[in-house]
């Protein structure tokens, strides 16, 4: 499920997080609100790592505190998962409470 939404995840040479997302996902990136909602939760998630976000047409780059890229990087990972599951059950959801529109 994930994947229909993000390319990949990788660490650069500068150890910053990396999150790569698919063009059709790239109008929602670059929506001011979206960007507020993605800052807020990565301060929620990597707490005082996080130190900032950068989000360009279809990746967004996330410096965290040096030496954490990895332990970050599966925060958001997990994050990630959790998001894509809940949007599946909601979906799963929706569909049984409207089967005609399946």
């Amino acid at each position: 499920m994930l994947e229909l939404f993000i390319k990949g995840i990788r660490i650069d040479d500068a150890g910053r997080i990396i999150v790569s997302v698919h063009d059709h996902v790239s109008e929602y990136l670059a929506q001011e609100e979206s960007k507020k909602t993605l800052k807020e939760t990565l301060e929620k998630i990597l707490e005082s790592d996080f130190i900032q976000l950068e989000v360009a047409k279809t990746s967004a780059r996330i410096t965290v505190t040096e030496g954490k890229a990895e332990l970050c990087k599966q925060k958001i990972e997990e994050e990630l998962k959790k998001a894509a599951e809940m949007a599946a059950a909601f979906m799963s959801q929706m569909n049984q409470n409207n089967p005609d529109e399946a």
